[in-house]
């Protein structure tokens, strides 16, 4: 029986720490990490184009619908006057926009496949081309991952403001730390939460007129609200900077694992769905 000496369990776990120090330094300069950021950026406006394309598509069919409703219950007499042209235009006009909204429902939910196997790594299978015309338009109304895809759809709306809340936070905080030296000298410059976000390190903390000093950097607590980080030495804004460093790393690796729940999110709802009509026209 062979037992390992502690030489080489120290070099083992040096080496682990070697590789996680590089893992964690190295974010900065994998390609994945910014292409990740570059889809993060693209939820925000994506996710307002589709939620307006649903909500304007799905309005007029759905608002149709209500309108005969309320008329129905309201007076049962009027809906033997009005029902039948509101059925009409309900027939004619609502349920072609409602099928061409799923249509551009699995048509955008094909970009979303793209963007994220292009950007994210992600290997999305969709389902297979539909064998006729009338079964691709069944599939479209039935399939459940029509379905699926509107309410991811609907999703990355929500999702979007996230992506952009978390890109701007994390890009400004680490840009007011790093830039510390740059300002540290003046107070009108700061990060300040409640406050206008500026840009340098001024950090109070307020309650019940507490105030605490700690040299160089002063801290002060009343009210129990976090306002600002105020540094005035260019030793200090040299630290602070340095801080920034590494809170731009963490940042980054935040931002990673950002985009790899969001590729999860993607391939859970947009896995085995109808590939898109442009690309893979249904056979005639």
């Amino acid at each position: 029986m062979s037992t390992s000496s502690p030489l080489s369990t120290d070099g083992t776990a040096l080496e682990r720490a070697r590789a996680v120090i590089r893992w964690f330094i190295g974010v900065a300069a994998r390609k994945q990490t910014y292409t990740n950021m570059g889809y993060l950026f693209l939820s925000f406006p994506l996710g307002i184009g589709y939620f307006t394309v649903l909500v304007t598509g799905f309005a007029i069919p759905f608002g149709l619908l209500f309108s005969l409703i309320q008329i129905a219950r309201n007076d049962p007499v009027a809906l033997l006057i009005a029902g039948i042209p509101i059925a009409l235009v309900i027939v004619c006009l609502g349920i072609p926009v409602a099928f061409c909204t799923l249509v551009a429902a699995i048509e955008l939910s094909a970009l979303e496949r793209r963007l994220a196997d292009r950007l994210l790594g992600t290997d999305i299978s969709t389902a297979d081309p539909a064998t006729g015309l009338r079964e691709w338009a069944t599939r479209v109304v039935t399939d459940r991952s029509t379905w699926k895809g509107v309410g991811y759809l609907f999703s990355k709306f929500v999702l979007g403001m996230a992506s952009f809340i978390v890109l701007v936070l994390g890009g400004t905080v680490t840009y007011a730390l790093i830039a510390a030296p740059l300002h540290y000298q003046n107070q009108l410059v700061g990060i300040h939460l409640g406050d206008p976000i500026k840009f340098v390190p001024e950090l109070t903390y307020q309650h019940d007129g507490w105030i605490i000093d700690i040299a160089p950097i002063t801290l002060s607590i009343a009210d129990g609200e976090l306002i600002s980080l105020y540094v005035d030495s260019l030793p200090t804004a040299l630290a602070v900077s340095a801080f920034g460093v590494v809170v731009g790393l963490v940042v980054l690796h935040l931002f990673n694992a950002a985009a790899w729940l969001l590729a999860r999110y993607a391939d859970l709802l947009l896995r085995n769905a109808q590939p898109s009509i442009v690309s893979e026209p249904p056979e005639l």
